[in-house]
């Protein structure tokens, strides 16, 4: 391969970001005990956790609850912080650029709404200098996004609406989001200490899978459209699997993911079915939901839509009304 061709796949080097640190942290005796009520499906937790917002300081951001995620932190280290501020101007400029409607945007889309994560998002990792948005989960970004809509919004005369019904919508917030429900015969091999699912298989082999991260799954975007830009083959069925198969995005490089990818044709049809069978039960457990309760007091989930599309996140409903 020629060298402008290598460095056409060459993947990016995360950059190192300036961290805000948080003046209150919450113990973590209390985040793991808020953890636990959370995965047993007690709903007795302290109204400052239901919240999942806690002010930090006058500088202008919001300390997240981690344990009020839809993954309820269950896939971050221990001591993991993360913080919002309000979206700004600028970061609104280059959101109303999104054309959510066109199919053949979906790549920008999703750029779009990292780069809202990027800039208004801010995560730290104990141990690890330079923990940045990469970090989150893919299906923690929903919550994130709302939250950081409604730290922009705070006067509350901008509600985003979700369409539960023909012709009847109601008011969304992030607290509806619902948590990630993951079948019992996964959640038995989940570690603690690992952060993940751990598989250990009758071959001899052990297969940890993930709940993929933003910045895994932008690497591997990136990696496939730079093969495809130069017209060079690589394997399409493996890539579908890769974002739950690789830990941390910092681990990646294009010879890291390749050696990946031929250790990978050596499995067994057995190991290959059980792959394949935590993938799709993941995939469907992290589908974006919203639980509410109806007229009729019963409480009901919905996949997560937006009245006016994703891009109704961040604009005004009636941009008219600032007029005098």
């Amino acid at each position: 391969m020629k060298k402008e061709e290598r460095d056409a796949v060459s993947m990016y080097v995360s950059e190192q970001e300036t961290q805000e640190t948080a003046q209150e942290v919450q113990p973590k005796s209390t985040a793991a005990a808020a953890r636990e009520q959370r995965l047993h499906g007690r709903d007795d937790l302290p109204k400052e956790e239901e919240t999942g917002l806690r002010y930090k300081d006058n500088l202008g951001y919001l300390k997240i609850d981690v344990a009020s995620l839809p993954t309820q932190g269950m896939f971050y280290p221990e001591g993991t912080e993360i913080l919002i501020r309000a979206a700004r101007g600028e970061e609104i400029k280059h959101w109303s650029t999104m054309n959510d409607q066109d199919v053949s945007q979906l790549s920008q889309v999703d750029d779009i709404l990292n780069y809202i994560i990027e800039r208004c998002v801010s995560v730290k990792l104990p141990g690890i200098v330079g923990g940045n948005w990469r970090d989150l989960k893919d299906v923690d970004r929903f919550y994130l996004l709302l939250a950081v809509r409604e730290f922009t919004f705070l006067d509350g005369d901008n509600e985003l609406m979700v369409p539960i019904s023909e012709g009847k919508d109601i008011p969304v917030s992030k607290e509806m989001i619902d948590f990630i429900q993951i079948p019992e015969d996964i959640l038995s091999h989940y570690s603690p200490e690992e952060r993940c699912f751990v598989f250990n298989l009758k071959t001899g082999r052990t297969i940890r899978m993930h709940i993929p991260s933003l910045g895994v799954t932008q690497w591997l975007k990136n990696y496939a459209q730079a093969k495809q830009q130069i017209r060079e083959g690589f394997d399409t069925d493996f890539i579908l699997y890769a974002p739950m198969l690789i830990s941390d995005f910092r681990k990646l490089s294009q010879r890291a993911y390749e050696a990946m990818v031929a250790e990978s044709s050596s499995w067994t049809v057995q190991e290959w079915s059980l792959v394949s069978h935590v993938r799709d039960s993941l995939a469907a457990a992290s589908e974006a939901k919203i639980k509410y309760t109806n007229e009729n007091g019963q409480e009901v989930t919905i996949p997560l839509t937006f009245r006016g599309g994703l891009k109704a996140l961040f604009t005004i409903s009636d941009p008219l009304s600032i007029l005098c």
